[in-house]
């Protein structure tokens, strides 16, 4: 469904390492949440955005070993348990 207004959205990326599933998802240093450029929204999806940063990041960050996940919210600072409105993952490391 198309909004009739802009919709502005935040995001997250966390990380989980191989060798510390137990630890659960992790942050990756910086702002835990920061604004999709709005300008990529003029001519793609949300989802398009996120999964394509997704890609692009399997490559930047090659070096690490283990699962990388975005989720995106309609707020700056989502309270404990808000849904996101789009979330994926990917495994990271040579061969995945």
């Amino acid at each position: 469904m198309k909004k009739a207004y802009w919709q502005s959205y935040w995001y997250r990326l966390r990380f989980r390492a191989d060798s510390e599933q137990w630890a659960g998802w992790q942050g990756l240093g910086g702002p835990e949440f920061s604004q999709v450029p709005n300008k990529v929204l003029v001519d793609s999806s949300l989802e398009a955005w996120a999964t394509a940063l997704l890609q692009e990041a399997r490559f930047e960050l090659e070096d690490l070993r283990g699962d990388l996940l975005i989720e995106c919210f309609e707020e700056p600072a989502p309270s404990a348990g808000t849904e996101p409105v789009f979330s994926a993952q990917v495994e990271l490391g040579p061969g995945r």
